[in-house]
């Protein structure tokens, strides 16, 4: 296409902006990180050219964050051959007690209080070692604020009681540490160190590596346990939020009691979150021990859920429900695993006695198989293994080719209203180049006022779900005293 111009000025700066764009299209992409697989390579190099011209003065101005983000995220998935298994969910609802039932050992954290506080992932390793990476100050200064401006007490008063202020210059900024563990306790000792809500330096810690020498899956697969969703510091919540669209496979975690209105956000948001392919998400009702009669109960339970879970905010398919929706206990599994060392008058006794008494079982040894069938981690094992492990590979690449596919449409459409404003600005070129400048002014002030729209209309929508929330659980609450 062939520009013509009526002023010199307008010629110059235009030819000069079209070379530099020139440069960068045809500038060598050094795309080493990319080289596990020919077609990741080629659509992470189109995608890393695309990212500089977006760059660029005069166009940068005109994406959107959300837009660099997404792009951001599609080349991390390009730039580590990893399969990464998130476990999600709001606080408390089991996910680093499935973690464990998955793992065969007592890894992470299962206290009463919320442990998960940063993305802790559990991979492969030569040795058994934990890597823990610091939040930059400029972060730690973004949770801050969140915690005050959500007015999030309890952790404000726990930061204040721990004198995690005395410690904050110690990790802020500091460089990724790396400790190898000799034992199992010893690791989970390290652990419990980064992660638990009751050490003092956890709140400085944005993500923990830990590595497994007995790692029960394959080499690449990595099982991720999150912050809650449903976390009072709301920029937490965010990590897990934005972890899902890099997750290539998502666990959530939903306690099997009932589906009130915050579990029903929770699923909502992944749902949200996960857009092309509902199919990598799998809902796990958890806990499903703590149900009063828990088979019969359970069967009443599962046809209500799969009401919601064939609908169009979340699988819009019965059949893929009802495939994707697994219960488990998690917890009785650890237990039954373990009880040939649980000790008479221990609390593990005593917790293994409470709930197969529910199943009106005495005798546990010749109901034992019955009980390991009932927590259904074998069943899950064998379904990730089945339609995750055994395939990671292939499912990788897929998830890599929708995840540009989705990019790339984004992309197109916000290069078109951009060549519309160009072809206006060259337009107005006529009038001279103050023209030219107020009719950028003039783009420029609608694109900041979109985007303060979309910050708004984003802030209501947290709102309203908030206040949704909070009626559904009092009209609950309601009904039960009503019995």
């Amino acid at each position: 296409m062939i520009m013509e111009f009526s002023n010199e000025e307008v010629k110059k700066e235009y030819e000069t902006k079209y070379e530099n764009l020139k440069k960068i299209a045809n500038e060598k992409i050094n795309n080493n990180a990319y080289l596990w697989d020919v077609t990741v390579q080629k659509y992470a190099s189109k995608m890393i050219r695309i990212n500089k011209i977006l760059s660029s003065e005069g166009i940068k101005k005109q994406i959107t964050n959300k837009m660099f983000k997404d792009i951001e995220t599609f080349l991390k998935k390009c730039g580590n051959a990893e399969f990464h298994i998130a476990l999600v969910g709001a606080i408390k609802a089991g996910k680093s007690t499935l973690i464990n039932a998955l793992l065969g050992y007592e890894y992470a954290s299962t206290k009463v209080t919320p442990e998960t506080a940063s993305l802790t992932k559990f991979k492969k390793g030569e040795s058994n070692y934990i890597k823990v990476s610091f939040f930059q100050k400029n972060e730690w200064d973004k949770l801050w604020k969140s915690a005050e401006d959500s007015k999030a007490e309890v952790f404000l008063e726990e930061y204040k009681n721990l004198n995690a202020e005395e410690e904050k210059n110690k990790w802020l900024d500091k460089n990724e540490q790396e400790f190898i563990c000799n034992s199992q306790d010893e690791l989970v000792e390290e652990i419990q160190k980064w992660t638990s809500s009751k050490s003092a330096c956890h709140y400085f810690v944005k993500e923990v590596e830990v590595g497994l020498k007995d790692f029960q899956l394959p080499e690449g697969i990595v099982l991720v346990d999150t912050p809650g969703l449903d976390d009072v510091v709301e920029y937490r919540s965010n990590i897990t939020r934005d972890y899902i669209n890099r997750a290539n496979a998502v666990l959530v975690c939903v306690k099997s009691d009932a589906l009130t209105g915050s579990e029903l956000n929770t699923i909502s948001s992944v749902f949200s979150n996960t857009r092309y392919n509902p199919e990598k998400v799998y809902i796990i009702a958890t806990q499903i021990d703590t149900l009063n009669r828990p088979k019969e109960n359970w069967k009443e339970q599962c046809n209500e859920w799969l009401k919601y879970l064939k609908g169009k905010s979340a699988y819009g398919d019965l059949r893929l429900a009802e495939k994707n929706l697994i219960p488990v206990s998690a917890y009785l599994y650890t237990l039954l695993r373990q009880y040939n060392e649980i000790t008479d008058g221990s609390d593990k006794y005593w917790d293994l006695d409470s709930i197969v008494r529910k199943f009106r079982i005495k005798d546990i040894n010749e109901h034992y198989h019955e009980l390991l069938d009932f927590t259904q981690i074998e069943r899950l094992k064998n379904k990730m293994q089945q339609e995750i492990v055994d395939r990671y590979k292939e499912l990788l690449i897929d998830d890599i080719k929708n995840s540009y596919s989705l990019c790339e449409d984004s992309i197109r459409e916000t290069l078109k209203n951009i060549e519309k404003a160009q072809k206006e600005l060259i337009e107005a070129s006529k009038n001279g180049i103050e023209e030219i400048r107020k009719k950028q002014e003039e783009y420029n002030k609608k694109y900041q006022e979109a985007e303060q729209d979309k910050k708004e209309l984003d802030a209501l929508l947290k709102k309203l779900k908030t206040v949704t929330t909070q009626r559904a659980d009092a009209l609950e609450k309601a009904i039960k005293n009503l019995n």
